[in-house]
């Protein structure tokens, strides 16, 4: 398994990320890389929270909230993996500071095809997943902090690098 980490300062009160992160169904709000989201059935938050997303890539994601800590961070499983990934697990976690905060997700996976999936991995998955994690964060970032600063939810017309 190789696990990934990363983290960002976002300048609002923990309160309102977690505001935004809690929304488990509204991730394309906030994050370029995602097309659609939604939670599927009950519950809407919490442990067993079960969201389907549409990538700008065209494949669906499938996670299943695992573990959940309300107004620190939670953790779930993708139940459907883009290929050849397999047994991919991320937790999201909110720290608190004196007038930010900080999010930091970590991303654990295994891979499919044995040698070549481990090839496949430190030569395009590994980074692929890293900028992911990246421009995800850069979203929550950026979408917080406008909504801070306007009083609004913004709508993200275009990715954030």
């Amino acid at each position: 398994m190789r696990t990934l980490k990363e983290n960002i300062r976002v300048q609002s009160s923990p309160q309102a990320v977690w505001d935004v992160l809690a929304d488990f169904g509204d991730t394309a709000a906030w994050a370029p890389g995602m097309r659609r989201s939604e939670v599927k059935g009950e519950p809407k938050t919490g442990v067993g929270s079960y969201r389907v997303m549409r990538h700008v890539w065209g494949f669906t994601i499938e996670e299943s909230v695992t573990q959940w800590t309300e107004g620190a961070g939670y953790a779930f499983d993708l139940v459907r993996a883009p290929f050849p990934m397999c047994k991919v697990h991320e937790t999201v976690r909110l720290e608190q500071g004196d007038d930010h905060a900080v999010v930091t997700t970590s991303v654990s996976y295994a891979m499919r095809l044995g040698v070549i999936g481990y090839l496949l991995d430190a030569v395009f998955v590994r980074f692929l997943i890293r900028r992911e994690m990246r421009t995800s964060l850069r979203g929550l970032k950026h979408f917080v902090e406008l909504k801070a600063a306007n009083g609004v939810s913004p709508v993200l017309a275009t990715p954030v690098d």
